[in-house]
């Protein structure tokens, strides 16, 4: 009984410790202090794997936690009371579940997090987990929640991070290849060079009224870039955060030959041209905003928990299905039908398993201070178009983007919906126009 005790009590220090600095590392970051790391953005995605406000309401939770469960696997080991060997049980249970998990990060992750994961973050969850087993000394039927855990959780992983089964989709308009892609894009009309890009978890169908009326005085192009439509990614290590969307652009632009362009995004796609034209103002004449993103504000539910890992994964692979998506389409339109062959549209491309992977790394990846920040300065000609019917990107941002960009043209369609360039052509068509003449 004795050895019993003193190996309860030697398993306790490592999980004690390293709860307890993990919980002082937490309060430490509720000052604004960003070390080991040299900002909060590096900070969040070598910590957690993408980017989350490391905020007191958000540490402040989590240190109480991690507080808490140092002392409960101290005291387990330590004290006969029932409960607290419970609360060294659940600590267990709580490491256990985060093996498979890290396991299956280990073969998805990338970058910095993906290297802390492996040689630190997955073994040291490992053996801390085996520790406080050690010191809650769970009978048969902690034993069985354990393992009940541990399958569940590994189930979950394998279901998350086992590679989506291949598709082909193949769109007959051009290519052109770089070393960051083969971008699809069309092509039509000619005169000054005017680039829209396709909005996210789309293709360039979604500007087909723009880039026919507008052809009639200019050039138009319509990109896929990587993750949408039916371009192909061809770097590995693409990092689907906003640098990496402006790398894609830059790539497509030299490809074509294209120094100096008007540009044009939609939804996610506008804040990416934000970004292109905050970093690159000598290459972009006039910019068009339709329904951007680009504020750094939370998303909605449906979107902010895609950014949860395991469980973006699961959501994106088997909830994203063609009739969900058909439904999701027809909330993005206010005044007409989308009909199914919109719907089929929008669904194609997100066959693709490249296509899907990159909804959740986007959501989580896009870091909007950085646009938000550098709207002040940003002096290019901007024209704001917004539905007054969305409810993906609520309305009330376009006053925001007025206030913060300084060239700015804000309009507002009313009885319009999200996916402004099919609800409402006409109006968008007009505005467009009249804004890039």
């Amino acid at each position: 009984m004795s050895s019993l005790k003193d190996s309860g009590r030697a398993a306790s220090l490592p999980v004690a410790a390293v709860l307890a600095a993990d919980a002082a590392l937490h309060l430490y970051w509720t000052t604004g202090a960003t070390w080991p790391a040299g900002d909060d953005r590096t900070l969040s995605t070598a910590v957690l794997g993408f980017v989350a406000p490391f905020t007191p309401p958000v540490l402040i939770p989590l240190a109480l936690m991690l507080s808490g469960a140092a002392f409960v696997a101290w005291k387990a080991a330590r004290s006969p009371r029932t409960v607290y060997r419970l609360g060294a049980l659940v600590v267990a249970l709580g490491l256990a579940a985060q093996v498979p998990v890290r396991i299956g990060w280990a073969f998805s992750g990338t970058g910095l997090f993906r290297t802390l994961n492996i040689a630190l973050y997955l073994p040291l969850c490992a053996v801390l987990a085996v520790c406080a087993l050690i010191v809650a000394r769970p009978k048969w039927p902690g034993r069985a929640a354990v393992a009940a855990v541990a399958a569940l959780s590994s189930v979950l992983a394998l279901l998350a991070y086992t590679p989506m089964a291949a598709a082909s989709a193949e769109a007959r308009d051009s290519y052109v290849d770089t070393s960051v892609a083969r971008f699809h894009y069309t092509r039509a009309g000619s005169g000054p060079a005017l680039v829209l890009v396709s909005a996210g978890m789309s293709s360039t169908f979604s500007w087909s009224p723009q880039a026919a009326a507008l052809s009639a005085t200019r050039t138009v192009y319509v990109v896929d870039l990587p993750g949408q439509g039916y371009t192909e990614l061809r770097d590995p290590g693409f990092a689907y955060d906003l640098p990496a969307m402006d790398a894609a652009l830059s790539a497509f632009l030299d490809a074509l030959g294209l120094s100096r362009v008007d540009l044009g995004g939609h939804s996610w796609s506008g804040g990416w041209s934000l970004y292109f034209a905050q970093r690159h103002p000598e290459r972009v004449g006039r910019l068009v905003l339709l329904a951007p993103s680009g504020l750094d504000e939370p998303d909605s539910f449906s979107w902010e928990i895609l950014k949860k890992p395991v469980l973006g994964e699961l959501i994106v692979k088997f909830a994203y299905t063609e009739d969900a998506m058909g439904d999701a389409v027809a909330a993005m339109f206010a005044r007409t039908e989308p009909g199914p062959q919109i719907a089929a549209a929008w669904w194609d491309p997100l066959r693709l398993p490249e296509n899907r992977r990159s909804i959740w790394l986007l959501e989580r990846n896009l870091d909007w201070r950085l646009t938000q920040e550098a709207m002040p300065a940003t002096n290019t000609p901007v024209l704001v178009l917004w539905g007054g019917e969305d409810t993906v990107l609520p309305v009330a941002q376009a006053a925001r983007f007025g206030e913060l960009l300084p060239s700015a043209t804000v309009t507002v369609v009313p009885g319009c919906g999200h996916a402004i360039t099919l609800d409402c052509p006409a109006e968008t068509n007009a505005a467009m126009a009249a804004f890039l003449a």
